[in-house]
């Protein structure tokens, strides 16, 4: 009936033919309205390679300002992965080298895909402004805070894990700003969960932050990670979790903070069985050599 009514005599439509379609069309005008979708779909299918292009390149730089996925100093090793679950990710993970100390820093912004990834730059940039070798990890996070509070609210709340490691000394000092808890495994088999910190940056314009030093061990292994690991889930919808993270670390004795990476996230990808991540994937591994 509405489309009777929109159908103009004589237009060349036949509504009530079964044989609609380009046979319906003048023959004039079938070259024409055929050539013109074709230029038009050739226009979609060029914006879509150029899209995934500039979604390619600004991954690349994701991972430049990363920094290295592997790092050494002395009895100490660092590896990273981050793995986004929609294009460009939220979780982010930074490494920087000065003399003997090492600067790290872990976190998650609200959100996923390009809202999340756009924001990523700005806080890579803010970190590494700040990463001075003396730098306190509560004050660093207290800048961060105070910079995102500011542009509230456009800015995304973040949860960063903030750390100084000398390599020198093995000792670490910290500052959790609402992240999951790193989990650290000592040698002896005893474990912890690194909390001293604050609340999420961005939240709380005046928050205050605490840091906290710990000595590591040898054979001590400091994992951190993203809520995208815990969250992981399989085709049963039952998430990887917590306990299920321990039990895989203490499977990992032995071995290389890389190997360990690699075989975290093996279990996960076998956990999972071809289930979709639902968040971004995020690790970091920070071990002392055993003696």
């Amino acid at each position: 009936m509405y489309a009777d009514s929109l159908a103009p005599a004589n237009s060349g439509f036949d509504l009530n033919s079964d044989h609609r379609g380009w046979n319906t069309l003048p023959p004039s005008m079938a070259p024409e309205a055929g050539s013109s979708i074709h230029d038009e779909l050739d226009s979609l299918q060029r914006e879509k390679l150029d899209l995934h292009n500039q979604l390619f390149e600004a991954a690349q730089i994701q991972r430049k300002l990363s920094g290295p996925r592997l790092l050494r100093h002395g009895d100490l090793q660092f590896a990273s992965e981050v793995f986004a679950a929609r294009f460009l990710s939220g979780d982010f993970i930074t490494f920087s080298k000065s003399g003997s100390r090492v600067f790290a820093a872990h976190g998650d912004i609200a959100g996923k895909g390009v809202a999340a990834g756009m924001w990523f730059t700005n806080l890579a940039g803010l970190l590494q402004s700040y990463a001075q070798p003396d730098s306190d990890p509560a004050i660093i996070a207290s800048e961060v805070n105070r910079h995102l509070c500011y542009l509230r609210p456009i800015a995304p709340f973040v949860t960063g894990f903030i750390a100084q490691i000398d390599c020198e000394s093995s000792e670490l000092t910290y500052c959790n700003a609402g992240h999951f808890p790193p989990l650290l495994l000592h040698a002896d088999g005893s474990s912890e969960l690194l909390q001293e910190g604050g609340p999420l940056l961005g939240a709380i314009e005046d928050a205050r932050f605490a840091s906290a030093a710990l000595l590591l061990a040898p054979g001590d292994t400091l994992v951190a990670y993203s809520d995208g690991v815990l969250e992981c889930a399989n085709a049963a919808g039952e998430e990887f979790g917590a306990e299920r993270l321990l039990e895989t670390v203490r499977c990992t004795e032995g071995q290389s903070a890389h190997t360990k990476l690699m075989m975290l996230l093996a279990a996960l990808q076998d956990f999972a069985n071809g289930t979709p991540l639902r968040d971004d994937v995020s690790l970091t591994v920070i071990q002392r050599e055993a003696r």
